[in-house]
């Protein structure tokens, strides 16, 4: 099993060798050639409340320091109209590029309409965003719900149930694709009157708030709940504590994100039951390397991806390019059964 750990210095490696190749390749046009150490891209955060974000967050900076160049980091604390002045202040400083983790999905569009406008490429991560961006990569956000129903219905509820809904940031394009994923399979012919939604409780990513509505809905529903369906992993951790607490050790519990705890729950006890890869640090990595490669030789998306996957097997294996500008990234179902060739207690999410 290769872990998480030699994985991640898998891509590092692959990201050196290929800007070393693809910024000054020979036979580039020498007028398009930037050099990357003169370049300041922004990165404009959703939040910093959950482990999933502080990895992201590290990940761009220690991805920007290999290959050179200077980033400035500004979080949102997932109010929209302080990521809108966030990106005008992160114009105002002259960025080159400008990497976004939107809060929702159009709720930038304004002002991404100003920064493209002022010849400014964006990157999309970890959520869609509306508007003129030269990529988005994530994992497939919707297929993450379906897997997740797909596994609930058949494997953990197959006779049917009743099911919490944890959700994110109720209005961001990842906790709509995770959720409305998920219902989706719920409400197919042959799952039709076997499955009740007790209550959606919005806890915004974060585990502490997964563990206070997580206790506000076992006050309104107590034993009558069989299944908590979190729309990322630190609010289903939260939400096992509060269950704990509560003696209500056999309620079911899955997430997404493939946090390391969430692993960890899921190999040692019976109650975490499944995650869905959604590796923070990979699709930092992978956003940082195109925005600096597309501003440095004017490379396609395509073209930056296509040499990744040449210079990493596992790329090549995991990540797909859609009309020419989405990067999914591999979207895995993990449990029990294939729990071990993920986890790794060294991970930094």
């Amino acid at each position: 099993m290769i872990s998480k750990r030699l994985r991640t210095v898998g891509v590092v490696a692959a990201i050196l060798v290929f800007v070393a190749t693809t910024v000054w390749a020979g036979g580039q046009d020498e007028a398009a050639m930037v050099d990357s150490s003169d370049l300041h891209i922004g990165f404009s955060a959703v939040a910093m409340n959950a482990p999933y974000y502080v990895a992201m967050e590290r990940a761009a900076r220690e991805t920007a320091e290999r290959l050179g160049v200077r980033i400035t980091i500004l979080n949102a604390d997932n109010d929209i109209s302080k990521q809108i002045d966030d990106i005008n202040n992160l114009m105002v400083q002259g960025i080159d590029g400008l990497i976004v983790n939107s809060t929702t999905e159009y709720g930038t569009m304004p002002v991404i309409k100003q920064v493209t406008a002022g010849g400014i490429p964006v990157v999309a991560i970890d959520r869609n965003l509306y508007g003129d961006y030269i990529a988005y990569v994530g994992i497939d956000q919707w297929k993450a719900g379906v897997l997740q129903g797909e596994f609930i219905t058949a494997e953990l509820l197959p006779d049917g149930g009743n099911i919490v809904l944890l959700a994110g940031d109720p209005g961001g394009s990842a906790n709509i694709g995770r959720m409305n994923g998920m219902r989706s399979v719920l409400d197919r012919p042959e799952n039709q009157g076997k499955y009740t939604i007790l209550g959606t409780y919005a806890a915004y990513y974060n585990r502490s708030q997964g563990l206070s509505k997580m206790e506000e809905a076992i006050a309104a529903h107590g034993d009558a709940i069989d299944l908590v369906y979190a729309a990322n992993d630190s609010m289903a951790l939260g939400a096992m504590e509060a269950l704990r607490e509560a003696g209500m050790d056999d309620v079911m519990l899955s997430g997404v994100d493939g946090q390391k705890e969430a692993y960890q729950a899921i190999i040692e006890t019976d109650q975490y039951k499944s995650s869905v890869v959604n590796n923070s640090w990979e699709i930092t990595q992978i956003a940082v390397q195109i925005l600096v490669d597309y501003l440095a030789t004017g490379k396609s998306v395509e073209e930056v991806v296509d040499g990744l996957k040449d210079a990493d097997e596992r790329l090549a294996e995991t990540v797909e390019v859609r009309e020419g500008k989405d990067v999914i990234t591999g979207t895995v179902l993990v449990n029990d059964a294939n729990v071990e060739d993920f986890y790794d207690p060294d991970a930094v999410f």
